[in-house]
């Protein structure tokens, strides 16, 4: 009689607990700042570092060095523009690549 009782315990269903329902930001209905112990949900991700803006400056103004030393085709009237568009990108560069190398930028 004990075997019967332990097959029919053994294959007889039990009931199943009901989980625990967790708060997460999924099922957490959205609260504002004014109200007191809630959650702030940031809209928009976080700016990129300086340190990352500033080193695809400086590879955007090499690229612009590069198409300017491979040869730009411009009237006799606006070589002087182009002219002072390579010395200012130079300069540009220099500037850029000094403050990469500044400890304190990141």
């Amino acid at each position: 009689m004990a075997y019967l009782k332990r097959m029919v315990d053994r294959y007889w269903p039990h009931g199943i607990p009901e989980p625990e329902q967790k708060a997460s930001l999924l099922n957490e209905p959205i609260a504002f700042r004014d109200t007191g112990d809630a959650r702030v949900l940031h809209r928009w991700p976080k700016g990129r570092p300086l340190h990352a803006v500033v080193a695809e400056c400086l590879a955007n103004v090499e690229l612009l060095l590069g198409q300017l030393e491979a040869g730009v085709r411009v009237t006799d009237n606006q070589r002087d523009l182009v002219r002072q568009l390579y010395v200012a990108t130079q300069r540009q560069r220099e500037v850029l690549a000094a403050a990469l190398r500044l400890e304190e930028l990141e």
